[in-house]
């Protein structure tokens, strides 16, 4: 590993998944295997759907099988269905555009989902929280002030 930063478990399998930021990959580890295997990437920065670029977290869904994964280089957040080869894009940019409008963020390094789909990602250098309600491009400021930071509430 290079830089490991995301975990993530299917409790169904007890199998780990793990971004491996340096190496532009996410691995998966089975309970008690000595070896990991490789799941999404090609150890290579890029844009195109079958590369990640410095992914820094990953979040197993179950419902469908698939690994969500932040997409820090390039401004995205994709889903990886195990059974595919390539990702679908959740929210952001495909080619890396960043920004602080409804659709774009800059430099994500974190992000989960609720129950029902919704995506929730941390937009590092735009100070807040974005929430992408499941099948939606335009993101919903849920905490701070776009472009703010500070210590207050708000």
């Amino acid at each position: 590993m290079n830089n490991a930063y995301g975990i993530a478990l299917d409790f169904s399998s007890d199998t780990l998944y793990i971004a491996d930021c340096g190496n532009h990959r996410v691995m998966n580890y089975v309970s008690g295997a000595s070896l990991g295997t490789l799941v999404v990437g090609n150890n290579a920065s890029g844009t195109n759907n079958t590369q990640l670029s410095f992914p820094t977290s990953v979040y197993f869904d179950s419902s469908s099988n698939s690994v969500v994964i932040v997409n820090f280089g390039i401004n995205n957040v994709v889903c990886w269905a195990l059974t595919s080869s390539s990702w679908t894009l959740v929210s952001g940019s495909i080619s890396g555009a960043s920004g602080n409008t409804s659709t774009l963020f800059t430099r994500s390094i974190g992000m989960t989902m609720d129950p029902m789909g919704n995506v929730y990602i941390t937009d590092m250098i735009n100070h807040r929280i974005q929430l992408f309600l499941t099948g939606q491009t335009d993101g919903i400021t849920i905490a701070e002030v776009t472009g703010l930071y500070g210590s207050n509430s708000t």
